[in-house]
């Protein structure tokens, strides 16, 4: 009897190692409507607060694998954690596998039937996301350069005069929120009154898609710009069986961005400064990053 034996050997190219500060910001919009007596409705927004993180992320093998916890600590805060994979092998495209908790939100309540508003911090109160999304280089006009996987795949890029160019990107986006507070999500107001069972958990699914133009700016001493305005439309499903509380429908997305580089002349270091916003009917998102890459 012959035997052979073969080993699976796995090739580690580290790439580079970023740290960042940053600010994310996933905030959710609840419709409450009271069916009892006279009819009060009343939008519950929940946001984050003094929430900045650090966060470390390794590209091995054009994978980017990363952490990010809290930066400081605060009297008042959302406790945030971060878990972040993205897969970069493909030419012009990110793909992203996002969890993120925040734990500790703001809650700002206005009467939809009239005026009043009321807000207050409650710390039991945790956001839970997991989403998966592209980004997309779809075209750039003119032959030219696109900065997209400067910006977004991280690469160096040497510039010693200036030059633009116009592309179009596109994005897409899957998301599984969750809601949960210890008491209820939602609470008696001076202009509402929340007779209900208490409302303690919240699940929800989106998906959208976008497009929209892309501008890459390159100046001498290896600076570069970047601005994007997308827009969209999406779906959001309440799946939780929660009376008189809505978070589903159709929405118009858009979305806008920009960010500015510095790359060393030996490509060793990157030096990136973003931020993005995307707003929605039920969920806005907002993120915001400082980001020093070396490059191994």
């Amino acid at each position: 009897m012959i035997a052979s034996h073969h080993s699976l050997a796995i090739e580690w190219d580290i790439i580079s190692l970023r740290t960042t500060l940053s600010r994310p910001d996933t905030s959710q919009s609840l419709i409450y409507r009271s069916t009892e007596g006279v009819e009060q409705k009343a939008l519950f927004h929940l946001s984050p607060t003094n929430n900045e993180r650090i966060g470390f992320f390794l590209d091995i093998n054009d994978i980017e694998i990363g952490y990010a916890v809290d930066a400081r600590k605060d009297d008042i805060e959302t406790d945030t954690q971060n878990i972040l994979i993205s897969y970069r092998k493909l030419k012009n495209t990110r793909i992203v596998l996002n969890y993120q908790t925040l734990e500790g939100l703001q809650t700002r309540v206005e009467n939809l039937n009239g005026q009043g508003q009321q807000s207050d911090f409650f710390a039991e109160t945790k956001s839970t996301k997991i989403e998966l999304f592209g980004q997309h280089n779809l075209y750039t006009f003119g032959g030219k350069t696109s900065a997209f996987e400067h910006f977004f795949l991280n690469r160096p890029k040497l510039s010693s005069h200036f030059d633009w160019s116009l592309s179009i990107n596109g994005g897409w986006s899957i998301k599984r929120l969750s809601l949960e507070s210890n008491s209820s999500l939602i609470f008696d107001t001076d202009f509402v009154n929340v007779n209900d069972r208490p409302k303690s958990e919240l699940d929800s699914i989106s998906y959208s898609g976008d497009i929209g133009p892309f501008l890459s700016v390159q100046a001498p001493n290896n600076i570069h710009f970047f601005a994007e305005y997308k827009f969209g439309k999406g779906t959001i499903k309440n799946l939780s069986n929660v009376d008189n509380l809505k978070e589903s429908g159709d929405e118009k997305a858009r979305a806008y961005g920009a960010g500015l580089s510095w790359t060393s002349q030996n490509e060793k270091f990157l030096v990136l400064l973003r931020a993005w916003k995307q707003e929605g009917r039920h969920i806005q998102t907002s993120f915001g990053d400082l980001s020093v890459v070396y490059f191994f």
